[in-house]
């Protein structure tokens, strides 16, 4: 199961060929770090992010897998794939459609597939702050992480993006989903420092808390992780 976090590597190769098909951009992330000695750790963790946008339509996709290993024995092993359309009909509001598949060997739940539709409003639209604030609805299947107990049920959804551009070489985002059902309340929060190394070269700090209400006995309700990654943004982002 270890060798399938490089399933992201390709996308590595990828991202360059799509860098001149406007109005395409996104970024490609790839973070290693092992260790020897009295202890012997290894961990992986790639990310690739592909935007389009014309006029009021954009879709966003993204594809993240997060591999750790502890003395050879696997200890965090994590794949995300989430896929966005959303289309602006009157000034900064906008209606979207969001899927998203998670799996997680080592988290509170070990699958979960959603799909939700709402609306959301740009509150900020910059240049130094972005801010979105999204409310929707949708169906989640889940399945458990001990007894692969698996349910479905209908969830409320919470999203909120915020970006600060500190300069013209660093920046902040924040992230906050929750999804919320009668068999669990799932709330992520993601914190990315960014900053420009030369060109389209960047490096990257990424904090990630996951929380669910409802978890098996002995099954932690928190996971977080802390990934830093080198990244390639290609494509031109418009306006």
């Amino acid at each position: 199961m270890q060798r399938n976090a490089w399933l992201l590597l390709p996308y590595l190769f990828v991202a360059p060929a799509v860098a001149c098909a406007a109005p395409w951009w996104g970024e490609a992330s790839l973070g290693v770090l092992t260790t020897s000695g009295n202890s012997e750790t290894r961990s992986m963790n790639g990310k690739f992010a592909l935007n389009y946008q014309q006029d009021a339509w954009r879709n966003v996709l993204t594809a993240q897998a997060i591999n750790a290993a502890d003395s050879g024995e696997t200890s965090g092993e994590r794949y995300l794939i989430t896929d966005k359309v959303d289309y602006t009909f009157s000034g900064q509001t906008y209606a979207f459609f969001s899927g998203e598949f998670e799996k997680d060997l080592f988290g509170g739940i070990r699958q979960r597939t959603s799909q939700t539709t709402g609306l959301g409003r740009h509150f900020l639209t910059g240049p130094r702050h972005l801010l979105d604030v999204e409310l929707g609805a949708g169906a989640r299947q889940q399945e458990a992480q001990e007894s692969r107990e698996k349910d479905s049920d209908f969830i409320g959804r919470f999203g909120l993006d915020y970006q600060w551009k500190l300069s013209d070489t660093s920046g902040i985002r924040q992230r906050v989903k929750v999804e919320s059902g009668a068999s669990n309340t799932f709330t992520e929060s993601v914190t990315e420092l960014k900053l420009y190394v030369i060109g389209n070269l960047f490096a990257s700090v990424i904090f990630t808390v996951q929380n669910n209400s409802e978890v098996e006995p002995g099954v932690k309700h928190t996971d977080s992780s802390t990934a830093v990654n080198f990244s390639y943004a290609f494509g031109a982002k418009p306006g």
